[in-house]
């Protein structure tokens, strides 16, 4: 139901209404063998049932009612306001339903009449907004326990079922209260729009899986994790610097800075850090080498990266030479002293571009960037380092970057026969390196056919086009690559007619 009404200077937006969808899935499978030909091929004709026939099938039902209003006021004050109430099967029994909102708000400065019909500011609008969404669309049957009937045996009771997934009937929607500040400019003649927002986004009741002891017949299941943090700025540009008969030069650009931390941990992500403690503790001595885990501890990061400070080699002895938490130097790795060493988030991340057309030809192209994160360079521990000089080929750093005798300064550690049969290198800050990045993402170059001339063949359009992606990357941190999506190149070529 919607009601509209426009009453002087002020215009007035009003729906009510409500949602209900409902989602039924089914899935069936078997494996019969032998069939006579291909003309007979119904399960009645063939010679055996490999595997007996499964089903499986997944229900969900939402329903909302919602409430919106907006306003403005001569087309300079402007604010709209909304609400839901919104229900899901595929939460616990008791955590179906939750509310929620928004309420924003904005000016048009543009069109205060000092501002009228200047030639310089051609649009300028003041926004924010704040409110509380939510989401709902995870695995099925999180919230529920799930059996796999056994068709195979058959009791004095009937038939019998195996509980395959342990729900959670306390599972409840994840939450984001969210905030947002910014202003959108258009200035010279329509020629400049900028763009630029301050956003802070907590999300609360994060749904994430949990590890747990095998001992307890699972793997995993589903719960609210705590809270996130995430609050940065987001700048667009968009600049036509040059425009007449024949040319149009468009430059564009953007910029992306977030933050992200955790607020809050449950107690059940603090028992999944001590696993992984207790994982790094079992495999010392057993595996090649060992990467960075995620750990969830209040104040980090969900990408953080976890390892013991390094003061990289003693050039007396080659062994590594590490901090612990209180800064006492030692040689001997302990999962416990790990810190944070380094975050995989960008401090800034974007696009850069242009657009450029000539009479009938047009060339596009679009860069990205990154910088101020980090990454874990486990390449270099696993196959320079730890390095299995028997049984593979081998970089040639490790022979020529290693400690062979004191006084050697070098990256990476002695090698030595007994150290390919003891311990092995673990997270070290040694391996984490600033991570820079710029690549040519895509590049177009196309031609549109004159008119007259593809009249003359019948022709409404035509136009050619040559298109490749990831031509070339720069980065400051070297990693193999391989070769398919998304890192192959590709060179694409298309005609297009229209009649």
């Amino acid at each position: 139901a919607a009601y509209n009404r426009l009453f002087g200077l002020h215009n007035l937006n009003f729906s009510l209404g409500f949602n209900a969808t409902y989602s039924n899935i089914s899935y069936s499978y078997a494996h019969y063998r032998g069939f006579p030909d291909a003309h007979r091929h119904s399960p009645a004709y063939a010679y055996e049932i490999v595997t007996k026939p499964t089903f499986t099938d997944n229900k969900t039902r939402l329903f909302g009612v919602f409430l919106m209003m907006n306003y403005s006021y001569n087309d300079i004050y402007l604010a709209d306001f909304s609400f839901r109430y919104d229900g899901s099967s595929e939460f616990g029994t008791d955590n179906k339903w939750a509310p929620f909102w928004s309420v924003g708000a904005g000016i048009n400065v543009h069109n205060y009449d000092f501002l009228k019909g200047n030639e310089w500011i051609n649009q300028f609008r003041i926004k924010g907004n704040v409110g509380q969404t939510g989401k709902s669309n995870f695995q099925p049957y999180m919230a529920r326990n799930t059996y796999e009937v056994l068709l195979d045996d058959w009791y004095q009771t009937g038939i019998g079922a195996s509980l395959i997934y342990m729900g959670n009937e306390d599972l409840t929607w994840e939450k984001q209260l969210s905030w947002n500040v910014g202003t959108d400019l258009i200035t010279w003649n329509n020629r400049v729009t900028l763009g630029f927002d301050y956003y802070y986004k907590k999300t609360i009741d994060l749904v994430t899986e949990v590890s747990l002891p095998t001992s307890s017949g699972f793997t995993k299941y589903t719960d609210n994790m705590g809270e996130i943090l995430n609050e940065g700025v987001e700048l667009d540009l968009n600049v036509r610097a040059y425009s007449n008969k024949d040319w149009e030069v468009i430059v564009f650009g953007n910029l992306a800075h977030n933050k992200n931390e955790i607020l809050k941990v449950a107690e059940s992500l603090k028992a999944y850090n001590e696993r992984v403690n207790e994982y790094f503790r079992e495999n010392m001595y057993n595996s090649t080498s060992l990467e960075p885990f995620t750990q969830y501890v209040e104040g980090g990061s969900l990408t953080s990266i976890y390892a013991m400070r390094s003061l990289g080699i003693d050039p007396a002895t080659g062994e590594e030479l590490l901090l612990t938490k209180k800064g006492d130097i030692t040689t001997v790795w302990n999962t416990n002293e790990q810190v944070i060493v380094g975050n995989k988030e960008p401090k800034a991340q974007g696009t850069l571009g242009f657009n450029v057309s000539f009479k009938g030809f047009s060339l596009y192209a679009t860069f990205l960037y990154e910088f101020g994160g980090q990454r874990y360079n486990s390449t270099l521990a696993e196959k320079v380092e730890n390095v299995d000089v028997y049984n593979y080929n081998v970089d040639k750093r490790v022979l020529t970057k290693r400690w062979q005798k004191p006084g050697d300064h070098t990256k990476f550690k002695a090698l030595q026969k007994s150290a390919l049969y003891s311990l092995k290198t673990n997270p070290t800050e040694r391996f984490v390196q600033d991570y820079k990045v710029l690549s040519l993402k895509s590049l177009t170059l196309g031609y549109d056919f004159k008119s007259e001339m593809v009249k003359k063949w019948g022709l409404g359009v035509l136009r050619f086009e040559v298109g490749a992606n990831d031509l070339f990357r720069l980065s400051s941190v070297k990693a193999e690559r391989g070769l398919s999506y998304p890192y192959a190149r590709n060179i694409n070529f298309s005609l297009s007619v229209s009649l």
